[in-house]
């Protein structure tokens, strides 16, 4: 399984790659934006960390 495929929202089922695309695709620059986008960090917000370390990644 590829870094792309690592699953970061359990209680969605949304991957890595989901995330990096749905930011790139769309200019995403905060996880409320993502949240709002593809439903990652919606539910019990676990992943939030993740998806904020994603963001700085691709936003810098």
């Amino acid at each position: 399984m590829g870094q792309e495929d690592e699953i970061i929202c359990h209680c969605n089922e949304i991957t890595r790659g989901q995330i990096e695309n749905a930011i790139r695709e769309q200019g995403l620059k905060t996880i409320d934006e993502v949240g709002d986008a593809i439903d990652a960090g919606t539910v019990c917000g676990s992943c939030q960390d993740d998806i904020q370390s994603i963001l700085d990644e691709i936003n810098g």
